[in-house]
């Protein structure tokens, strides 16, 4: 889920984005005097959120930070300088400009830190971002329950279609072992691997009833508010796998389509989860 979050308190302006992702990933950047600080605000994103990409971007008032030169360091690096010159037989004395380029000779210069403020304004910034994704969060748990109600039913309309299926296989069955009894030299052992295809065929009425079980996880998961995506993103998977089996399984065109839209449904509800944490 999205989300953005701003505030300033004291010397310290917070900005913290959040945007979709599986996972949790978090990107900080701090001013030199705050770095201490990562780990404590890592943990705090971490408490509140269980998925998305984080950016956190904090600035200090100008004026309160500088820098100074290590003037004692500088003299040691030019008089390596210079006699390395002297020994390679360089020309020209070393300048300012190799000194320059030397960023360890600068020293950041940083005034006492308002820690106080500055988590203030964090905390503040964190909780803009928390509102916008739970807002969302409520718009995307309204369109997956209503997709779930899709799903509901199509899978009551394959248990309508069960019996007449059924009722068609036995039929062409009987018309089978008919036709097997005309034939000389009928062998009993056939029908019987005839009738263990057929039962096996038919028999998809354990993945329906297991459909509705996971349809009835997945609601009750949504109306516990908690952090739900991952175990959506489980069962989704399971719903999916059902649908496959149930493919597998029927020689009934109407009941083939009906899969075909559940998958659909399914693969559309996948992504919206994505985005729940």
């Amino acid at each position: 889920m999205t989300g953005f979050g701003s505030s300033e308190k004291g010397d310290f302006r917070v900005e913290v984005r959040s945007l979709n992702s599986r996972f949790l990933e978090m990107n900080l950047r701090l001013p030199p005097g705050l770095m201490e600080q990562e780990v404590p605000l890592r943990n705090i994103i971490r408490g509140r959120f269980a998925r998305g990409r984080f950016d956190v971007f904090v600035t200090v008032k100008s004026g309160k930070q500088g820098f100074s030169l290590d003037v004692s360091k500088a003299g040691q690096v030019y008089e390596a300088l210079e006699g390395l010159r002297r020994e390679l037989s360089i020309a020209g004395p070393a300048g300012i400009r190799e000194l320059a380029l030397m960023k360890d000779l600068f020293i950041s210069e940083e005034t006492s830190c308002d820690i106080v403020s500055f988590t203030e304004a964090f905390e503040d910034a964190i909780s803009q971002v928390e509102a916008m994704r739970i807002k969302e969060g409520r718009m995307i748990a309204e369109d997956v329950t209503s997709r779930l109600g899709a799903l509901e039913r199509i899978n009551g309309r394959m248990k309508e279609l069960l019996p007449v299926t059924l009722s068609g296989l036995k039929e062409r069955f009987a018309s089978k072992i008919k036709s097997m009894l005309q034939e000389t030299g009928w062998d009993e052992g056939r029908l019987m691997q005839e009738s263990a295809i057929l039962a096996e065929k038919a028999d998809i009425a354990e993945e329906l009833t297991r459909i509705t079980g996971h349809l009835g996880q997945m609601e009750k998961i949504i109306a516990s508010n908690d952090k739900i995506g991952r175990e959506l993103d489980f069962l989704l998977q399971e719903l999916h796998r059902e649908a496959n089996t149930i493919g597998s399984k029927t020689t009934d065109m109407e009941i083939t389509a009906r899969v075909i839209e559940f998958k659909t449904e399914v693969e559309r509800i996948r992504q919206q989860v994505q985005n729940l944490q």
